[in-house]
């Protein structure tokens, strides 16, 4: 594996000290060029020397890792968030598709999020940007895309475009409007179904997430079935009929 070059922020010197021993103990390809305990001394060394990673904490006393990402233009370091926890921030994170890790910080977990960014050429071009603004939205609940990581490029889909969704194990498959093919991520539905709670999607069947505004009718026969407006037919577990109720 080629050698990497990152730099850490996090407003306890502690946690650097930790993550900086995991690094040098289990990752001797990652380089630690240096770390910070505030936006502005981040913002100061990385304007100046660039690194490949960047790891970088949520909620730091007065300020959080997203004023600093504010005030890097054209940033385009990968980032791996280390938080204790906040919640804005991780729904952000999961809706752009940026790794992150829950403090107290675990080994192994982060030795596979390193392995993980790694393995990407480059940044996606508007992940940054998009990072930035589901941050901003989700406060409001007006968050309007979602990111969905594919094995050769990241997708960045309308919500309301998402006719439903279907668990395959670990993956799950987005139909997207007026497309012929699904868009396959590897994460658990369950996760989705958090996400997309708030903009209307509804867990009708173990394996299936719909998106209430795109159902077009519901056939009783034949255990139950929902036709969407993408043509698809959705099967409707009985434990969950009395969802449709309630929509």
């Amino acid at each position: 594996m080629n050698n990497l070059t990152c730099f850490i922020v996090d407003d306890e010197q502690g946690a650097i000290d930790t993550l900086s021993v995991f690094i040098k103990r289990y990752l001797p390809f990652l380089e630690i060029k240096g770390t910070a305990t505030a936006v502005q001394q981040a913002q100061a060394f990385l304007c100046a020397d660039p690194v490949d990673l960047l790891f970088l904490d949520i909620r730091m006393r007065q300020e959080t890792g997203f004023d600093l990402l504010r005030q890097l233009p054209g940033h385009k370091a990968h980032i791996i968030f280390v938080t204790a926890y906040d919640e804005y921030g991780i729904q952000a994170i999961k809706f752009s598709a940026t790794d992150y890790l829950l403090k107290p910080v675990r080994p192994e977990e982060l030795i596979a999020a390193v392995h993980k960014v790694s393995q990407r050429k480059e940044t996606e071009k508007d992940q940054v940007a998009m990072l930035l603004q589901s941050y901003d939205l989700q406060r409001s609940h007006t968050q309007k895309r979602i990111a969905l990581p594919g094995q050769a490029e990241t997708r960045y889909v309308l919500i309301e475009n998402i006719v439903c969704c279907r668990a395959d194990n670990s993956y799950t498959s987005f139909y997207i409007l007026n497309e012929n093919r699904p868009v396959v991520v590897s994460r658990s539905i369950s996760e989705y179904e958090g996400l997309l709670f708030l903009y209307g999607f509804v867990r009708i069947h173990q394996s299936w997430l719909v998106n209430k505004n795109r159902i077009s009718s519901f056939k009783k026969e034949d255990g139950g079935y929902l036709f969407m407006d993408n043509k698809m037919q959705v099967p409707v577990s009985r434990q969950r009929r009395h969802l449709l109720k309630e929509l």
